[in-house]
């Protein structure tokens, strides 16, 4: 019989061993610590606090978990919004479609165009800058927004160094001096000559505080000594509009919006603030060489997002802009509205916009505008 009971404890010990190997039998001492711990561990308190850890481990993750499905995310995922930083018609509004176009037909997905005009295109990039980084807001706007409206401005509602991603430099739009018909100045040293017999008396428009043409303008009283007054606004349209009723008798304003007028006698041309004169224009004289010498004022057109968007989207972008601008069909269409193409992209754009950031920094310390 003791061998018996021996061979069966015996047995009942390995089978516990095989169940659980290293564990201390319940009878003993140590085995009745390790159930009462084991008690003590499933208390109300502690499955809480482990609860609460779970739960805390979770949240943690969920932003690891939205970067990697950004990231995994197909681009464009939906319609891409372009905001244009000027109203319909105006040259940022043409070119924005021209890109839009272009976009539409690469990446399968409607680029649709929405204008907000306004504190020189703050307003509208502004709006892409609070958006989400995921490349599907786009903006297209001037000079002011990169390299202007920091000198201009007392403060700006972003910082244009650190919040934008430049794409693509995408063209430019030379300005033309503009006078109404009933200016009596055929050129622009009659033009001056006018304007001195009558200082603080005539007016001039431009499409905003801040933009090419207003500073392009105050660039020119500061050396040529003329007094005008400076009247803004929302856009080159409707600085063109006030010209041609009268209201005022003079603008620097881009070509786009200038030709047709140009063309139909409405409107007359006394010199383009360029280096050179213009192949659309070949018979108008360069302000410099009519009468300013050194006068050179270039607006040019940038495409952009917010900062964070992934450096694939914009080098696509960028690849598709520059693949846009070198079309035959889109040199005719730049052509016959009065736009140039140049296209820039990744190191060569930024390099850009720093030299044209100190030259802006210069031309408004000079002219003494300021924008409230």
């Amino acid at each position: 019989m003791k061998h018996r009971h021996k061979g069966i404890a015996s047995k009942t010990t390995m089978d516990s061993s095989s169940l659980h190997a290293g564990a201390v039998t319940a009878c003993s001492p140590m085995g009745r610590v390790d159930r009462l711990t084991r008690i003590r561990d499933r208390s109300p308190a502690r499955v809480r606090a482990a609860a609460w850890a779970m739960l805390l481990v979770g949240l943690a993750l969920l932003p690891v978990a939205a970067v990697q499905a950004q990231a995994q995310a197909p681009w464009p995922s939906h319609p891409v919004k372009i905001i244009a930083t000027s109203p319909p018609g105006g040259s940022v509004d043409l070119m924005a479609r021209i890109v839009a176009e272009g976009f539409t037909q690469k990446f399968g997905q409607p680029f649709v165009v929405e204008n907000r005009p306004g504190a020189n295109g703050n307003i509208g990039v502004e709006a892409v800058v609070r958006a989400p980084a995921d490349g599907q807001m786009l903006f297209v706007t001037t000079p002011g927004v990169f390299s202007i409206n920091m000198y201009l401005q007392s403060r700006m509602p972003f910082d244009p160094r650190t919040e934008i991603a430049p794409i693509a430099l995408v063209g430019y739009s030379p300005l033309v001096l503009l006078v109404h018909p009933d200016v009596p100045a055929r050129n622009l040293l009659e033009l001056l000559a006018w304007l001195r017999e009558r200082p603080g008396k005539v007016s001039y428009s431009s499409a905003g505080v801040g933009t090419t043409g207003h500073l392009g303008m105050e660039l020119l009283r500061s050396l040529t000594g003329v007094d005008i007054v400076h009247v803004p606004y929302k856009g080159a349209a409707g600085a063109i509009t006030d010209l041609l009723s009268g209201n005022v008798a003079l603008t620097l304003n881009n070509t786009s919006a200038s030709v047709p007028y140009i063309q139909k006698g409405q409107l007359r041309a006394l010199g383009v603030a360029e280096r050179h004169r213009l192949s659309s224009l070949p018979e108008l004289p360069t302000i410099a060489e009519a009468g300013v010498p050194g006068f050179e004022v270039t607006p040019w057109f940038g495409l952009g997002t917010r900062a964070g968007v992934s450096t694939d989207t914009i080098e696509r972008l960028a690849a598709e802009a520059s693949s846009i601008m070198s079309r035959p069909t889109t040199l005719a269409r730049l052509s016959r509205i009065g736009m140039e193409p140049r296209t820039l992209t990744g190191a060569a754009f930024a390099r850009y916009i720093r030299a044209e950031s100190e030259k802006w920094s210069d031309i408004v310390r000079r002219s003494g505008a300021r924008a409230e």
